[in-house]
């Protein structure tokens, strides 16, 4: 129990540097474009990554088949998963966006149930999906409802594409953490998808934004290159070895209730009860699908291994 503890710990401090990636995003976006900055942010990630892996996994070992499944992690989670992103951001509205985006546990959740057999569906842990969807939905929309039309069509659906990618993303990866540490596995995947990304770094104002940056928007960079990537992907790697798919992805519900707070508390921005109220179902649903145990697979892997410990 005391690993599932620590998971759940680390996958708090997942949600919470992720919440907090919007204002850091914020900084780094008074000079850098959107895709520059994701850019070099992955290029960062990939460095520190790379030289954690030359230090501390010099003579770790990932067979050749295994590296080609990687690739496709990192390609799903990082470069496809920023790209689709990005792309949908431009034709659609943030609210729309915020809204589709949590709809990727649930994705999760049927994916590693359904489709892929990895865990348990439990009506307790779909309730729990659902709440904290519900919530998430309250702290966007303000209790207005949500407008979709013509004119946002082709942003919405990317966006919902968006979630499917990351929601396999989450559930491809169970196998290959299972047999290798989730550090390496993610180190790889992280420096594939950024190699696949470099192309872009011969767009057009690209070397400029570099040299003109600012420290402080180096500090940003840093900030969201060493722990909402580095740190953020290791931990929901480990999350998905320890507890499962489905009960790592709940904690995406809590990313968008931190990046709420973040903006209200330092960038005063509005608030209203449906902010207060979204916010608590939030955390309500996940601690329901958490205690619901809906990842009873998780649950096993955790027991054996304290078993073995002992």
């Amino acid at each position: 129990m005391k690993d599932t503890v620590r998971v759940y710990i680390g996958l708090f401090g997942v949600a919470f540097f992720w919440g907090t990636s919007w204002a850091a995003s914020k900084i780094g976006l008074q000079e850098f474009s959107p895709l520059h900055l994701t850019l070099i942010r992955f290029i960062v990630a990939s460095l520190i990554f790379y030289f954690v892996v030359k230090i501390f996994y010099k003579d770790y070992v990932i067979e050749k088949q295994d590296k080609r499944r990687i690739w496709l992690l990192g390609m799903l989670g990082v470069s496809i998963y920023f790209i689709l992103q990005h792309t949908a951001l431009d034709m659609t509205t943030t609210v729309n966006s915020s809204i589709l985006i949590a709809t990727s546990p649930i994705f999760t959740m049927f994916l590693s149930t359904k489709l892929f057999q990895q865990e348990e569906l439990t009506y307790t842990g779909i309730f729990g999906a659902l709440l904290a969807f519900f919530g998430v939905f309250l702290v966007f929309t303000g209790g207005k409802g949500i407008s979709f039309g013509q004119k946002t069509l082709i942003g919405d659906l990317l966006m919902l594409l968006n979630s499917v990618v990351w929601a396999l993303f989450t559930v491809l990866g169970k196998d290959v953490v299972d047999k290798y540490d989730p550090f390496a596995v993610m180190a790889y995947a992280y420096l594939y998808g950024t190699i696949t990304m470099l192309p872009f770094a011969f767009t057009p104002g690209f070397v400029a934004s570099l040299k003109a940056a600012s420290i402080t928007t180096w500090a940003a960079i840093i900030y969201l290159a060493l722990f909402c990537s580095v740190y953020a992907y290791y931990m929901w790697y480990k999350g998905i070895r320890i507890l499962g798919a489905s009960q790592t992805a709940m904690f995406n519900y809590i990313n968008p209730v931190i990046a709420v707070i973040i903006g209200v508390i330092f960038l005063k921005e509005t608030w209203n009860t449906y902010t207060l109220i979204g916010g608590t179902l939030v955390f309500v649903g996940v601690y329901i699908s958490s205690a619901s145990k809906g990842v009873s697979k998780g649950v096993c892997e955790d027991s054996i291994l304290e078993k073995l410990s002992n």
